[in-house]
């Protein structure tokens, strides 16, 4: 499959873009980047992959709990499955010229490669090579040099070989670049050695792990995981260390936060995290103790990106219905990137320009249910969120009281549902609805 991979983009004359870590895409691109978030029992395999068809660069598993992740095989089996095309490809624009570290670009020749440095004791003499960089101007590699521009860093992740292309031949402007989406699992955990033994499980298959610190739901407090978190910053700093100790100190470590009515403590925690070494921060700009029906507060959530001061990116998450929506937290809050929940339950396509679930859009993801495999009740509840803005009340009915696979695809193509497997094509264009190889 790898010279399938080869041959394919040789074909068509473009670069194959290396692996990044999330708080690369956040920093080094001036083009917004879009997250799915890790929706509870919603964010499954055929979903992620349908979400990055449509612009979202980066996918979080719904929430794992660590401790029965590392001692259940079953657990395992059940939480976690990937494939090697579920990552989309995607044109961005490059933003240069920003130093050397972990998550900035270097330049070799006319082509920008990102730098990564991990913790000292990642390589062999306990400091990254820099004889490879002009120290006159640390953003060029010098010409008589042959070394590799990007540092070693210690992982256990290889990408695997895939097919995925991007939605376009051409970049669409002279600074545009590929990039290779990410996955990151998303782990609950009330003590350091359960995640980090949950971690290494997982790291070969994932771009990076995230700690949520963020559930609200009761059942999550009282067993000390989500929200028992929030006000506990030196267990959340124990947390990020255990795993990067286990990893290696490359290894991409995030945490998901909700704000505190008390913003002196969300300060503290996220302090708390940054100089754990986390790679970027989530913040959703509601309490612990409000409901998904009000509002959030954009103030909450430019005050978290305040006190990170710009040490490490920060996502913003928390009512985006739209595009609009996620330009509006781009502005008023200063974060890098935009996380989507029921957002994108309700339109998949929300990031792509769609202000509801497009058709092929729904054709795809039957598709990927039933290739990747889907169970009823999460194939049929995805089903009726995308449907819901183009049902009336009585054909919802009709259709939530569906009760199997099949029926449900019959009704769908009783409405004029096409049903091939669009998603085998190459390149798909999700701005214009089809596919640009046929």
């Amino acid at each position: 499959m790898t010279s399938e991979l080869s041959s394919s983009w040789a074909d068509f004359d473009l670069p194959i873009p290396p692996p990044q870590p999330v708080s690369s895409l956040l920093t080094n691109y001036s083009s917004p980047i879009n997250v799915l978030a890790p929706l509870v029992r919603c964010g499954k395999l055929p979903f992620r992959h349908l979400c990055s068809l449509y612009e979202t660069h980066v996918t979080y598993t719904p929430m794992i709990l660590a401790q029965e992740f590392s001692r259940s095989q079953s657990a395992r089996m059940a939480d976690f499955t990937s494939s090697r095309d579920e990552r989309g490809v995607f044109w961005v624009e490059n933003r240069t010229g920003e130093g050397i570290g972990q998550g900035v670009e270097v330049k070799v020749g006319s082509v920008v490669r990102p730098m990564i440095y991990g913790h000292p004791e990642d390589f062999p003499n306990g400091q990254p090579d820099l004889s490879h960089l002009n120290l006159d101007d640390p953003s060029e590699v010098r010409a008589d040099s042959d070394s590799p521009p990007i540092a070693p860093y210690k992982t256990y992740y290889t990408p695997p070989p895939h097919t995925r292309l991007p939605p376009t031949f051409l970049p669409p402007t002279r600074h545009s670049t590929l990039i290779r989406g990410s996955l990151i699992a998303q782990f609950a955990s009330p003590n350091p050695g359960c995640l980090a033994d949950a971690a290494e499980l997982v790291a070969p298959y994932v771009d990076g792990l995230d700690l949520n610190c963020g559930c609200p739901q009761r059942w999550a407090y009282n067993e000390g995981i989500g929200c028992a978190l929030l006000r506990k910053p030196e267990l959340v700093r124990d947390m990020v260390r255990a795993v990067k100790g286990r990893l290696g100190w490359g290894w991409p470590v995030s945490v998901k936060i909700r704000v505190d009515p008390d913003l002196k403590l969300t300060d503290q925690l996220v302090r708390s995290a940054i100089s754990a070494g986390v790679s970027h921060i989530t913040i959703h700009g509601r309490t612990r103790h409000q409901a998904s029906t009000e509002p959030i507060s954009l103030p909450a959530i430019r005050f978290a990106v305040e006190s990170a001061r710009g040490e490490v990116p920060c996502v913003g998450n928390g009512s985006v219905w739209n595009v609009q929506d996620a330009e509006n937290m781009r502005a008023e809050t200063g974060v890098r990137g935009v996380m989507g929940a029921r957002g994108l339950l309700a339109n998949p396509a929300l990031f792509a320009g769609y202000d509801r679930t497009p058709k092929h859009a729904v054709e795809q993801f039957v598709s990927l249910s039933v290739d990747y495999g889907l169970i009823f009740p999460l194939f049929h509840r995805h089903l009726a969120y995308m449907l819901e803005s183009h049902y009336h009340r009585s054909e919802r009915i009709y259709f939530n009281g569906l009760t199997s696979s099949v029926a449900a695809i019959d009704h769908l193509v009783s409405r004029g549902i096409d049903l091939p497997a669009r998603h085998t094509e190459p390149i798909w264009d999700a701005r214009r609805g089809r596919t640009m190889l046929k």
